[in-house]
């Protein structure tokens, strides 16, 4: 397995691709975590991140958790991936380890998320050279994306420090957030002379689930628990469209 791993390390690396390591339930997610590190170790030495390690925010301990590897990182000098998502193994993780409302977990979120652009996390020593790192904010939540990318910007505009952030989305889920990043990178390029392959701003990927049906089932079902909250983001994809699907019909009629 070890050999397996790394010979798909050093593929991506040699291709210039990146590799995301998938939390899991509790009880198999430390030795992830460890095998994670040892990667981290290994492949990201430099500023170019190749390993990026998962946590999820619906976890009481993740906070604790992500201080832990933060200051792994700051002491021995290698440069931490984490992409941050919410969490999908309600269903079957312990109980007690998850937050006890929805609420709390969007609080644990927007916290995280605050704590990283910020330079400011909690459990690190204050003044202390905060790790170099690069971070994927993995969400659905429109306000929580939003939140992320006005810190962001708020932060470069007045010159302060900040991190290296993308943002993510499933393939097929939330398109109406993606396609609002894309409008954000937009208007804050609008009219600027920049070289966008030079110059870095936040970007928006989607994850595409590959293979086959037997292969994928047990990825898709997490997912539909995870965003069973996304019947009403629909609804209200769907209003927008019907409004500007009329809009372009009663402008053609105009113009006829």
């Amino acid at each position: 397995m070890r050999k397996a791993i790394l010979e798909i390390c050093e593929q991506a690396s040699k291709q210039g691709t990146r590799i995301w390591i998938d939390a899991e339930q509790q009880v198999y997610q430390p030795t992830i975590d460890a095998w994670t590190t040892d990667l981290m170790r290994k492949y990201n030495v430099s500023d170019k991140v190749l390993i990026y390690n998962t946590f999820q925010a619906y976890l009481k301990g993740t906070p604790k958790n992500l201080a832990k590897h933060l200051k792994l990182a700051q002491e021995e000098g290698w440069t931490i991936g984490i992409k941050l998502v919410r969490g999908a193994y309600i269903a079957i993780e312990q109980r007690n380890l998850i937050h006890n409302t929805i609420e709390d977990t969007h609080t644990a979120y927007n916290s995280i998320v605050q704590g990283l652009l910020t330079r400011n996390f909690p459990g690190l020593e204050p003044g202390s050279k905060f790790p170099n790192m690069q971070f994927m904010l993995a969400s659905h939540n429109a306000e929580s994306v939003k939140r992320g990318y006005q810190t962001w910007r708020d932060r470069k505009e007045k010159g302060l420090p900040t991190i290296k952030m993308e943002i993510a989305q499933l393939q097929g889920m939330a398109d109406e957030v993606s396609c609002g990043l894309v409008q954000m990178r937009q208007q804050m390029t609008k009219g600027e002379d920049i070289d966008l392959e030079r110059v870095w701003y936040p970007r928006a990927f989607k994850c595409l689930c590959w293979g086959g049906t037997q292969e994928c089932v047990q990825f898709l079902i997490r997912r539909v628990t995870e965003n069973r909250g996304s019947l009403d983001r629909t609804k209200v994809w769907m209003t927008g469209l019907k409004k500007e699907l009329w809009r372009r019909i009663k402008a053609g009629i105009r113009l006829g």
